[in-house]
């Protein structure tokens, strides 16, 4: 099954670490851009498993029925959809780091 990320993930992550790296003087752009990396790499983790619980938190993603998926401290909101040639495919949405996760 493939995952879709939509951009939207790519940019809640590039704005939170834009601000980590702001608060944060000692923490580098190599060891962000690592980050991410790992963070886009798990979400394959997707591909083959799903059933991790429904969002809990977030009015959207409790109104989407969206799941949630977390790693890292993150919580990435994702469905099971199907795209054009329907074909099963995960969609991620949305990510939020756990300490603003509400």
């Amino acid at each position: 099954m493939r995952v879709l990320i939509k951009p939207l993930v790519r940019e809640r992550l590039d704005e939170f670490y834009e601000a980590a790296m702001k608060r944060h003087i000692t923490l580098g752009e190599e060891t962000v851009l690592a980050k991410k990396e790992r963070l886009i790499a798990a979400l394959s983790t997707l591909e083959t498993m799903q059933g991790f619980s429904k969002a809990r938190c977030n009015d959207v993603w409790l109104q989407q029925g969206w799941h949630d998926f977390i790693c890292e401290d993150f919580h990435f909101a994702y469905e099971l959809a199907q795209d054009e040639e329907g074909n099963d495919v995960v969609v991620v949405h949305d990510a939020v780091h756990s300490l603003l996760y509400h």
